[in-house]
């Protein structure tokens, strides 16, 4: 089974989401804050943030915090109690 990420997408105009589609799938996106979360194979992230950053319609691509902090949060709560 492939390891997939999270990616969030902050663009200018909603032409790039029919380009978003090529590089993952689209899984949620916001018309008024601008931004879609996009779900890439792991292997493939830095190629594909790299290549997204270029294009002239996104302002900003940054990876999900949620997939890497969510487990080291449960863990230091269950530390705490």
């Amino acid at each position: 089974m492939l390891e997939r990420v999270s990616v969030i997408v902050y663009y200018k105009s909603p032409k790039i989401l029919k380009q978003l589609n090529k590089f993952g799938h689209v899984t949620y996106f916001h018309k008024k804050r601008r931004y879609a979360v996009l779900y890439i194979n792991l292997k493939d992230e830095d190629e594909v943030i790299s290549t997204l950053s270029k294009f002239r319609h996104v302002r900003k691509v940054e990876r999900s915090q949620l997939d890497r902090e969510a487990y080291i949060i449960n863990e230091l709560s269950s530390e705490n109690t």
